[in-house]
C-alpha cells in the first residue's frame, strides 16, 4: 500500500488490516469530522463517509473512528462504509465529567488518534495559563506521543517571563518560540514533522493555532479571526481536520481546549519530571509530601528551589486520577461521593 504511506500508513497497520479484510474493503485514514459524517483519505484522493450501522449499534474494540484513525472501508456508488477501525498506535484523550468540581468520570473522548507529536500552543501574551498548560501536558505524556510547547506572539515582545516560566513548568520539554505575523520559527517547527507523521495542535482558542496551521501549510486553509490590540484573537476552528504538509507529513487542528482532564492516569510523573525526582530521595516511598520527615519534596520548597503551588496542582492532578483508577468501581465512587459531602458538612459546621 505505498500510495497511502504518506497518511502514515505502517507494516503493522498493514498486517492488521490483511488480518481482518474483507476482499471488497480499502484502508484509508479518517482526515476530518463533520456532523454526520466523516471525511476519508485513501489511495484513490479523498471521499465522503459514513460508518456500517453495526457499528453505531454494537460495541467494538476501538469504538467510533476519531480523526486520525485508519480504519477499513467498502466503496460504494461515490461514497464509503467504515466497517472497523484499525489499532491505534496512540490516542490523546480526556475523561467526560469535571473532575475538578468533584463528578464522577462518565467515559473517555478520544480527540485524535496515530499522532507522534502533541504540541501544546499557548499564546505570549494575557491567554498564557500555568494551569492549563500542566494539564495538557499530563494528557500529552498520557497520549504516548512526544509534547512538544509552541509559544506564538512572541512578536509582542512580552515573551521572556513566560519562556523561563515554561523551563519550570516543563521540565524536559522542547520549547519553540514562534510568530504567525512575522514567520519567525516556523520553518524550523515545519522541519520536525517528517514524512509519514502527525503533529497534533491543542490550546485554548485564540493563541493562534489556525494562523500556524496556515504558516506551516504555506496557505491559507483555516479561517482566523480578527485580532485585538493585546494580540488575542478569537474561537473560529469548530471541527478537527488533518492536513497534508508539502513534503510530507500532517499536522491535526482542533477547536481550542479551554478545560481537560486527562483520561490515562499514565502521564502526570512525565509533566511532573521535577516533583517525582525529589520524591525518589524522600525517606518514605509513601511519602505524600505533606508533613513526612525527612521528605525531600517539602524541603525543596524550604529552600526554594521547588514552588509551592506546583506541590498543591500535582496533588490535586493526583486525586482527579486517584478518580479515575477507581472508575466503574461502583462501591469506590460511592465512597467517595460520601467523603465529598463528608468535608463538604465539615466545612459548613
Amino acid at each position: 500500500m505505498d500510495d497511502i504511506d504518506h497518511l502514515g500508513w505502517s507494516r503493522a497497520l498493514a498486517q492488521a488490516f490483511a488480518s481482518q479484510a474483507e476482499p471488497n474493503q480499502i484502508p484509508g485514514r479518517i482526515v476530518a469530522h463533520h456532523r454526520g459524517h466523516y471525511e476519508l483519505a485513501y489511495a484513490g484522493g479523498t471521499i465522503r463517509a459514513q460508518c456500517a450501522g453495526r457499528m453505531r449499534h454494537r460495541d467494538t474494540e476501538f469504538g467510533l473512528p476519531v480523526v486520525g484513525d485508519f480504519v477499513s472501508a467498502r466503496l460504494e456508488g461515490g461514497a464509503a462504509t467504515i466497517d472497523a477501525v484499525l489499532p491505534r498506535r496512540t490516542k490523546f484523550a480526556r475523561a467526560v465529567g469535571d473532575l475538578t468540581r468533584h463528578d464522577i468520570a462518565k467515559g473517555e473522548q478520544i480527540i485524535a488518534a496515530n499522532i507522534d507529536y502533541v504540541l501544546i500552543v499557548t499564546g505570549a501574551d494575557a491567554d498564557f495559563s500555568v494551569r492549563r498548560l500542566e494539564r495538557l501536558l499530563g494528557a500529552a505524556w498520557g497520549s504516548g506521543a512526544i509534547p512538544m510547547v509552541v509559544l506564538t506572539k512572541i512578536d509582542l515582545g512580552l515573551a521572556a517571563p513566560m519562556i523561563e516560566q515554561l523551563a519550570i513548568e516543563a521540565p524536559g520539554v522542547a520549547v519553540h518560540r514562534v510568530s504567525n505575523a512575522t514567520g519567525e520559527g516556523i520553518a524550523s517547527l515545519r522541519a520536525l514533522i517528517a514524512p509519514g507523521q502527525t503533529a497534533l495542535l491543542v490550546g485554548s482558542s485564540g493563541v493562534g493555532k489556525s494562523s500556524l496551521v496556515n504558516r506551516l501549510l504555506g496557505t491559507d486553509r483555516q479561517a482566523t479571526s480578527i485580532t485585538d490590540d493585546n494580540g488575542r484573537g478569537r474561537h473560529t476552528t469548530t471541527s478537527r481536520d488533518l492536513f497534508s504538509l508539502e513534503g510530507g507529513g500532517m499536522i491535526l487542528d482542533t477547536p481550542g481546549i479551554r478545560a481537560i482532564t486527562q483520561w490515562q492516569t499514565e502521564g502526570l510523573e512525565d509533566a511532573f519530571a521535577d516533583i517525582a525526582d525529589l520524591a525518589a530521595n524522600c525517606r518514605f516511598t509513601d511519602c505524600r509530601h505533606e508533613a513526612e520527615p525527612g521528605c525531600a519534596v517539602q524541603a525543596a520548597i524550604v529552600d526554594g528551589t521547588l514552588d509551592r503551588r506546583r506541590l498543591t496542582d500535582y496533588a490535586k492532578l493526583n486525586r482527579e486520577m486517584a478518580i479515575l483508577e477507581r472508575r466503574g468501581d461502583k462501591r469506590a465512587e460511592a465512597a467517595q461521593k460520601r467523603a465529598w459531602a463528608g468535608r463538604g458538612k465539615k466545612a459548613k459546621g
